[in-house]
Order: structure tokens, then C-alpha cells, then sequence
């Protein structure tokens, strides 16, 4: 017997859904990127990725976190997650992280 979703469980579950179907789609734009200008696409990720880790330990970048755990937690999430994202477009610097769905 299926146990019926709740209202808010689903909401959650279609969060899921479209962040994977937008990570999907970004990579294969990445893809494209890559074989036209790929010294760029290495360039850009790079600044994006420090930029980001950096923002998120700031309270203005983020002000809805006002934890500072949370800010913290975040910009290390982000740096893991755009550390892997070099890895797998096979440039310098990427740190491989075992896909979780």
C-alpha cells in the first residue's frame, strides 16, 4: 500500500526534480561552451566559484541567512559543487564528488 504525499513533501520533491532537470541542461550548455572556448569556460567557472564561496560568507551577499553556520555551510556546499563541476569538464582544480540524486 502507497502512502500518500503530503502538500508540502511535494513541493519539496518537484524542488528536487527541476534542480536536477536545470543542472542537466547547464551541463550540456557547458558541453557546448567547452568545445568552442574552453580556456574562457575554465576562466569563468573559476572567478564564478570564488566569487560565490566568497559571497555567501557575507552577510549582505545573503541576508535572508543570518546564522553564520548556515552562510558558512553554504559557500563550502558551493565550493564542492563547482569543484565538481571542473572535474567533470576535465579542467584543473576540480575535486570529483561520487553523483548523489
Amino acid at each position: 500500500m502507497q502512502k500518500k504525499i503530503s502538500t508540502s513533501r511535494r513541493e519539496i520533491l518537484r524542488l528536487r526534480a527541476r534542480v536536477v532537470a536545470v543542472e542537466r541542461a547547464c551541463l550540456a550548455a557547458l558541453n557546448l561552451v567547452l568545445r568552442l572556448r574552453p580556456e574562457e569556460l575554465n576562466q569563468n567557472i573559476e572567478t564564478s566559484r570564488r566569487l560565490l564561496e566568497e559571497g555567501y560568507q557575507d552577510v549582505e551577499f545573503s541576508p535572508d541567512l543570518a546564522d553564520g553556520a548556515e552562510r558558512k555551510f553554504l559557500a563550502a556546499e558551493v565550493e564542492k559543487s563547482m569543484r565538481s563541476l571542473q572535474a567533470e569538464l576535465g579542467f584543473k582544480g576540480g575535486v570529483s564528488q561520487p553523483e548523489e540524486g
